[in-house]
């Protein structure tokens, strides 16, 4: 038996689990499009897209019908374009984003990353133009999506660049209020990111990938689920090292799965096959979210005490289990709390069980930083920045990747309700304690030193 019908063999015993492949993401190389001539700058970078991407759709269609796994999104990402785009001010901006946006939307891609910039150290001209076009950008367009990379373990935080990006989400928010603020949730602000990996909200196709290549995404809550109660229906008292195997096993059978379905399209595409990301991030099957994990585990409600430390368990799990399935499982895999994303978490932040507090905890314990949280329309520059930096400055320290995305709603306070277009859930707005408390910490400005 060669290697495929090996690979199509294994896939026959694994497909009638609570499988799919939640995102593919496809990675071009527009580094050679770079032009000073402004028009054959747009029109090289919309021309690759098309060119490269065009038949994404159709493969994965294809791939997903011959397996039996679902694939949910088809995603593209770029190389950063403050690097490609270099001399051009921000009205230039714009009408790039708008190229990328548009290129996306004919190859019938869900969303497209690389309208990003790397600040960690300090700002290039084209940086600070990017940042400046974001408000503008991110309310005119569907598809794209930016990020903005501020620090590493290796390099330290730059504290001025976060300031510089928090008064860019407020002008976002309030470039897009009669849609309650919606263009900040486009922008990532990024910790650890320094290869420009693709599985990260918003980031690019960074240094050392080829000209093409297919990362994919796994979302691992259902067949965890699936296992955890098939363990507890035969053996009701299992310790939880026990379930933290139960978990290892469910994640090898998901990155093995994902790993057959991302490299049979990266063959048909002609592309490199990158990397594995397993995630809990939210899909929008029901019961598919962390938070249906942690009762099975002895929690009966998030954010109640033993949240963080069951979540620090089942990110273990996760790693160990990825890991061992695949060489090309990425270090990225992570617990994603996307409140506007997650029935569940939106629920729970509804019902006052689940606080802003409680979520910087967990967030700390292990998961991918804030995601998708709304926050009053009045909060401050000074303190939205120090949220961001809190989150980015333990990122740091722990020496693991974060992705920040935090959305100020013009015109509501806390406790008010908020809905948005493409998004599952309604959710609070949640209080943040000790609003105006930080104005001259982060008014000194300047460089957090690295981590040694």
């Amino acid at each position: 038996m060669d290697q495929r019908s090996g690979f199509f063999s294994a896939l026959q015993q694994l497909r009638q689990l609570p499988l799919d492949v939640r995102t593919v993401t496809l990675g071009i190389n527009i580094s050679d499009c770079a032009d000073r001539n402004f028009h054959k700058l747009c029109d090289g970078i919309y021309q690759r897209i098309v060119a490269k991407a065009g038949r994404m759709n159709a493969v994965c269609t294809e791939v997903a019908s011959l397996m039996g796994v679902p694939v949910l999104q088809r995603r593209l990402c770029v190389t950063p374009i403050d690097r490609v785009a270099q001399g051009f001010q921000a009205p230039d901006f714009v009408n790039i984003a708008k190229t990328l946006d548009g290129a996306a939307a004919n190859v019938h891609a869900e969303r497209i990353g690389g309208y990003a910039a790397d600040v960690q150290h300090g700002m290039t001209h084209s940086a600070r133009q990017l940042i400046a076009s974001l408000p503008e950008a991110l309310s005119q367009t569907e598809r794209l999506r930016a990020a903005v990379h501020v620090g590493s373990t290796e390099n330290g935080v730059n504290m001025e660049a976060i300031t510089l990006v928090a008064e860019t989400l407020i002008k976002a928010a309030d470039a897009s209020s009669h849609r309650n603020g919606d263009a900040a949730a486009k922008l990532a602000v990024l910790a650890n990111d320094s290869t420009g990996h693709p599985h990260l909200t918003g980031t690019c196709l960074g240094d050392g990938w080829g000209d093409l290549v297919v990362h994919v995404g796994v979302g691992a809550a259902a067949i965890i689920r699936h296992a955890l109660e098939q363990r507890l229906l035969e053996h009701p008292n299992s310790r939880l090292d026990e379930l933290a195997s139960v978990i290892q096993t469910a994640v090898f059978q998901a990155t093995r799965t994902a790993e057959l379905v991302g490299r049979e399209i990266a063959a048909r595409l002609g592309a490199d096959f990158g990397s594995i990301d397993v995630t809990l991030a939210p899909t929008h099957r029901p019961g598919d979210s962390v938070v249906d994990l942690l009762p099975l585990l002895g929690i009966e409600r998030v954010g109640a005490p033993g949240t963080a430390t069951a979540l620090t368990m089942i990110l273990s799990a996760m790693r160990a289990g990825s890991a061992f399935a695949s060489c090309a499982a990425g270090a990225y895999s992570r617990i994603m709390l996307s409140v506007l994303e997650d029935e569940s978490l939106a629920a729970a932040t509804q019902s006052g069980t689940l606080t802003f507090d409680q979520l910087c905890l967990a967030a700390n314990a292990g998961t991918n930083g804030l995601d998708l949280i709304c926050l009053p329309g009045d909060t401050d520059l000074a303190t939205l920045s120090a949220i961001i930096s809190d989150q980015v400055s333990v990122a740091v320290l722990n020496r693991r990747p974060a992705a920040v995305r935090l959305i100020l709603v013009p015109g509501k306070e806390a406790g008010d309700m908020v809905s948005y277009g493409g998004m599952k859930n309604s959710t609070v707005i949640l209080p943040v304690r000790g609003s105006g408390l930080s104005s001259q910490f982060i008014q000194r400005g300047g460089r957090l030193p690295p981590t040694r």
